[in-house]
């Protein structure tokens, strides 16, 4: 194996331990419960296989799942990210979308800001709707979407300042 190859391997396992013993245990007014794992997904190359994001998402979403017994929810939702992350990269950096460090170096703080919330919104969305299923409740879905996102978005902002300075 390659070194890149065990770097990337026990960093999502250490993101992965973190989310599953401390942010899970985290809950500010039994509505806060940042995802930090999304951070994998922001920070995964366009230059990887899309189809190995695909099922990294897979796999760390049915591991959490299994986790939290949330059935299914954060699989479905990490798997639509890994999905639409390429277009939304396109939306977000234009030109630079294909340069391989796009996100980190190069290119307007609103740019990566509109990447990050991006991603963490929709995830955010699409996992308390199948939490919540109902419709009545969309004002619900929103509001723990919203909180949830801005929170999620603070620390894996501060996260990633952390990681690209080493």
């Amino acid at each position: 194996m390659n070194r890149e190859l065990l770097r990337n391997i026990s960093f999502y396992a250490i993101i992965l331990a973190l989310q599953l013993l401390i942010f899970n245990q985290f809950k500010l007014f039994d509505l806060v419960t940042p995802f930090i794992y999304l951070i994998i997904f922001i920070h995964y190359r366009i230059s990887y296989d899309k189809t190995a994001l695909l099922l990294i998402g897979f796999l760390i979403g049915f591991i959490i799942d299994l986790s939290m017994q949330t059935y299914g929810c954060h699989t479905f939702s990490t798997i639509t990210i890994c999905y639409l992350r390429s277009r939304i990269e396109k939306s977000s950096f234009g030109v630079n979308a294909n340069l391989p460090l796009a996100m980190i170096k190069g290119t307007p703080l609103l740019s990566r800001v509109s990447f990050f919330f991006s991603l963490i919104a929709i995830h955010s969305i699409i996992y308390y709707s199948f939490i919540f299923f109902n419709i009545s409740l969309l004002s619900t879905i929103f509001l723990y979407a919203f909180v949830n996102s801005i929170a999620t978005f603070i620390i894996v902002w501060i996260i990633s300042g952390l990681i690209s300075n080493r």
